[in-house]
C-alpha cells in the first residue's frame, strides 16, 4: 500500500508533496514560503525572471494529493519575500528585500508594514541589511530570524529577534550559526533552526544536529518526526537548476529516511497542520508550543 504524501515543500522549481519515499510536483513556479490552514495551502510565488513588483500570494485547495483552484489573494509584492504564515487573526509576509514584515487582515488588505529593524538597501550589509527570512508567532510573541549573510555578508552570526505583537524588540537571541533559516519552538522551550551554512540544525542554546554537508533550509516538526531540507548553495541564476534533499528524523534526531528532490527546498510544512513550524499548529501541541515560546523568552532573558 502506498503511503500518503505528508508534507508540502516550496522550491524555486515548484511546489512538491513528499514523504520519505516519493515526491509529486503539484505546481510550477518559484516559491519561497508556504503555509497550511485546514485543506488550504497558501504560498508566496515570485515572478518569473525576477521581474520587480510581481510577487504574489496564491491560495490552493488540497484534494487527493493535488492542488486545485489556484486563486491570487495579494499581488504586486517584492520578489524577495520569504516566509508566510497565519498568526493572531492576520496573515504575515516576511518582505526580506525591503527589511519589513507585511501584515494582512482577513479581507487581504494591507493592515500594517512593520519595520522591527531600520530599512536598508537589499544586501547593503554595511548599512544594516540583515536579510530577515523567517517568522514564528506564539501567544503574543513573535520570533524573527535575522540571517545576516554570514562571512559573505555582514560577517556576523545569525540571531533571533523576540518581538511583541506590535513588533517592538524585547530581546535578542544570538545563534551559533551563519545564514540561518526557520524557527521552531519545541516543547521543552528550545528554539530549533537551520544553521544553513554548516549543514545542521541548532537550538538557540547551541546544541548541533548534523544533517549533511549541504545548506539546510526548510524545517517541519511534528508529533514523532522532523523533516529538514538541504541543497547545494550556488549563486543566481544557477539556483533554479540545483536539486536537493528532504531528510527525515525521529524526535530524538535519529535519521529515519532521506528523499532526493529535483529542486532545492525553501520551506517545508506538514499537510495535517500538526507542525511546530506553524504559528498556529493543530491542537495536538498548541498548548505546549505556547508554553515553549514563554520558556524560550525566559531562557533568553
Amino acid at each position: 500500500m502506498t503511503r500518503p504524501l505528508r508534507y508540502i515543500v516550496a522550491s524555486r522549481s515548484g511546489l512538491f508533496l513528499v514523504n520519505e519515499a516519493r515526491w509529486k510536483r503539484v505546481a510550477e513556479g518559484q516559491h519561497f514560503g508556504v503555509t497550511v490552514r485546514g485543506e488550504e495551502i497558501y504560498c508566496f510565488e515570485a515572478a518569473p525572471g525576477g521581474e520587480k513588483g510581481r510577487g504574489r500570494i496564491v491560495r490552493y485547495r488540497l484534494a487527493d494529493e493535488t492542488l486545485i483552484e489556484p486563486f491570487p489573494l495579494v499581488e504586486r509584492l517584492d520578489n524577495e519575500c520569504h516566509q508566510v504564515d497565519f498568526f493572531d487573526g492576520a496573515f504575515f509576509v516576511v518582505d526580506t528585500g525591503n527589511q519589513a514584515v507585511l501584515e494582512f487582515d482577513e479581507d487581504w488588505h494591507l493592515a500594517a508594514r512593520h519595520h522591527p529593524v531600520p530599512p536598508a538597501g537589499y544586501k547593503q550589509w554595511a548599512q544594516g541589511y540583515v536579510h530577515m527570512n523567517s517568522l514564528l508567532g506564539r501567544d503574543r510573541t513573535i520570533f524573527l530570524m535575522l540571517h545576516k549573510g554570514g562571512p559573505r555578508g555582514s560577517g556576523e552570526r545569525s540571531e533571533i529577534l523576540v518581538l511583541d505583537r506590535v513588533f517592538r524588540i524585547e530581546r535578542r537571541i544570538p545563534l551559533d550559526g551563519y545564514g540561518c533559516h526557520d524557527i521552531v519552538a519545541l516543547e521543552d522551550g528550545r528554539l530549533l533552526c537551520c544553521d544553513s551554512q554548516s549543514g545542521r540544525l541548532i537550538h538557540h542554546d547551541g546544541d548541533p544536529v548534523p544533517i549533511d554537508e549541504l545548506m539546510t533550509r526548510g524545517l517541519a516538526v511534528g508529533p514523532d518526526e522532523i523533516a529538514v531540507g538541504s541543497s547545494l548553495f550556488d549563486e543566481r541564476p544557477h539556483r533554479l537548476l540545483i536539486p536537493g534533499f528532504v531528510t527525515f528524523l525521529d524526535r530524538s534526531f535519529n535519521r529515519i529516511g532521506r528523499l532526493h528532490l529535483p529542486a532545492a527546498p525553501t520551506q517545508i510544512r506538514r499537510l495535517d497542520g500538526k507542525d511546530l513550524s506553524l504559528s498556529q499548529p493543530r491542537p495536538w501541541q498548541q498548548a505546549s508550543a505556547i508554553a515553549a515560546g514563554d520558556l524560550a523568552q525566559e531562557k533568553a532573558g
